[in-house]
């Protein structure tokens, strides 16, 4: 591989002679691709590799002006994807371009924490750092050059936007008051860059997964807990356990009866899948699981969550409220919102936001706010009705 600016230094060559071939893999803006896993048969020869961002180019010396075929390796197929052919020039070089539409996303596995599942720690752990905020004006990048399939050179980037506003909220909300809505703009509108909901991508993040919690009607909610047997045993651990066999039967409703359960049932299925044999989450008194059930527009759940919202709650707002001795606070506004600012803050799901709205970029997300990916699908077609309400 070369660099393709000297390949075209030299570009006279013999006449009624194909002269050499360069083809270089870059996206839309001329910039070299990663990671694209190529094949290229030519004369009976066949050059194969994977590029990089220094080195995405190939250069051929055809002996004939027979086509010369290209190949890249698609995952998503799982199968060779066939380029159109390229044909040598007489007595010239020639460089072809190939502009490929996929992207890469890097992947990181964090280590398990060394800790244990059932001791409350005396001290929540640290709030890690919220990611950057932008400091620059971006605007649209105006007059932009054309590459040779008339798409702009430069990348062009979007304002920083202005206030969250009642009509936005409306097109995900629909069925939302306005008087709701305003106070939730209200609310944040004090302060977007500390609560890192500056950019039209961070906002259609936050409030695409409130949409799935709090359906269109922007409703902070309690966890109701009134599940089928059936649903218990294929959504907790706890009735899935060897030694917990039969209870799901027990506790929840079977799945021909729709009355709800009881609220001592509901406080049993509480108790059970968030308690030191379930999912405890810092739950480890008696009546924890219940009284630290799901509250609010991200649905805050357990003693560890309810402890670090209530330490560093005076980091964002004023006030002495206590989560802890009144968990049921976090239903009410602006609790309800501000439990979400803080979950979104302090587990850095900025970080996951900031790349984007695909959907790996919504299940980065998800799997911060619900780590059972309950309604993956459906957070991701709101994630991207949000961006559009914010771009």
């Amino acid at each position: 591989m070369s660099v393709w600016e000297d390949f075209l230094d030299d570009v006279f060559g013999q006449p009624n002679q194909p002269g050499k071939v360069m083809i270089c893999f870059a996206n839309r803006y001329l910039e070299g691709m990663d990671d694209v896993k190529y094949k290229i048969k030519y004369d009976s020869h066949e050059k194969s590799g994977v590029t990089t961002a220094q080195n995405y180019c190939i250069e051929l010396s055809p002996t004939s002006f027979n086509p010369i075929q290209i190949f890249v390796w698609s995952r998503q197929a799982k199968a060779w994807k066939k380029l159109e052919d390229v044909v040598a020039e007489p007595g010239h070089k020639k460089l072809v371009r190939k502009m490929m539409k996929t992207f890469k996303v890097p992947g990181k596995t964090g280590p398990l924490p060394d800790t244990l599942p059932n001791k409350r720690p005396d001290q929540p752990a640290p709030t890690p750092a919220p990611g950057p905020s932008p400091t620059d004006p971006q605007g649209i990048t105006p007059d932009q050059n054309q590459n040779e399939n008339d798409q702009p050179q430069a990348k062009p980037r979007r304002p920083v936007p202005g206030e969250i506003t009642v009509a936005q909220l409306k097109k995900i909300f629909p069925q939302a008051k306005e008087s709701d809505l305003q106070n939730v703009a209200d609310e944040l509108n004090v302060d977007l860059p500390k609560y890192k909901l500056d950019t039209p991508v961070r906002r259609a993040h936050f409030f695409g997964q409130i949409r799935q919690e709090s359906d269109s009607k922007m409703s902070p909610k309690t966890e109701n807990l009134n599940y089928k047997s059936s649903v218990l045993t294929e959504k907790f651990s706890y009735y899935r356990k060897p030694q917990h066999h039969g209870e799901a039967a027990i506790d929840g409703r079977p799945d021909s009866v729709t009355k709800p359960l009881s609220n001592a049932k509901r406080i049993v299925i509480a108790n059970k899948i968030y308690g030191p044999d379930g999912n405890p989450n810092g739950n480890t008194q008696p009546g924890d699981g219940w009284k630290f059930r799901g509250h609010g527009f991200f649905q805050l759940t357990g003693y560890d969550n309810y402890h670090a919202f209530n330490k560093e709650y005076a980091h964002y707002w004023s006030g002495n409220v206590d989560f802890i001795s009144n968990p049921d606070l976090v239903m009410q506004f602006p609790y309800s919102l501000r439990s979400a600012v803080w979950f979104w803050i302090a587990n850095n799901c900025v970080a996951k936001a900031d790349q984007g709205v695909s959907d790996a970029a919504i299940n980065a997300v998800t799997h911060k706010i619900n780590s059972g990916m309950d309604g993956a699908k459906e957070r991701r077609d709101y994630v991207k009705v949000a961006y559009a309400a914010f771009k």
